[in-house]
């Protein structure tokens, strides 16, 4: 699957086009509110580094291609909001985190109530990751890789984190603090310098 792909792009355009319910309004969500050709660009620029941050929180791209799409479809039948391209680079990275956090939570309560699940073999080896800082990186929690991928690969800000994970902003810098802390202390038990 390509993310550039003319086909995704128009099951996006189909889906925000039914999103609309019997009796709403025609213009309530912001496919229709927007032209056509901007989705098209704001799918270009924020799908890429989108997928590639739910890719690395997830570790699993099957999932993360699912979650982008279900993203996007989100966004088209959500109520028109004034939003810039970096309110909707946010939201959009919002929706990403509670499609994967839904996804384990899900998972964790089939796991939890599954017979299977008393007579499963060991879990399987996780994919082999190149590096001590991807190794190391996918040790982290889940929400610790959200928070030092935000800040130190998108780039954003601690406001736009804060939005994203729905916490307050001023815990960002603790938390992103604990989060390097603890990045820094397994690569320091691997003996991996990070200078």
């Amino acid at each position: 699957m390509t993310l550039d792909s003319a086909a995704m792009i128009e099951s996006f355009i189909n889906s925000g086009a039914a999103a609309a319910g019997p009796g709403e309004d025609a213009l309530t969500t912001p496919l229709q509110a927007i032209e056509e050709a901007a989705f098209h660009r704001l799918y270009e620029q924020l799908a890429p580094a989108l997928r590639a941050y739910v890719l690395r929180i997830c570790e699993k791209a099957d999932l993360a291609d699912d979650v982008v799409q279900d993203a996007f479809v989100k966004y088209l039948r959500t109520p028109i909001r004034e939003m810039d391209e970096t309110a909707a680079k946010a939201y959009l990275y919002r929706i990403a985190t509670n499609l994967v956090n839904d996804h384990w939570r899900r998972r964790e309560r089939e796991r939890k109530w599954s017979w299977k699940a008393i007579f499963r073999k060991p879990a399987e080896a996780k994919l082999d990751l190149r590096g001590d800082m991807a190794r190391q990186f996918g040790r982290l929690a889940p929400r610790e890789r959200a928070l030092l991928w935000l800040a130190y690969v998108e780039g954003f800000d601690h406001e736009e984190i804060a939005r994203v994970l729905k916490v307050r902003p001023k815990s960002i810098r603790v938390m992103l603090f604990r989060a390097r802390k603890k990045l820094r202390k397994l690569l320091d038990s691997e003996g991996t310098d990070m200078q």
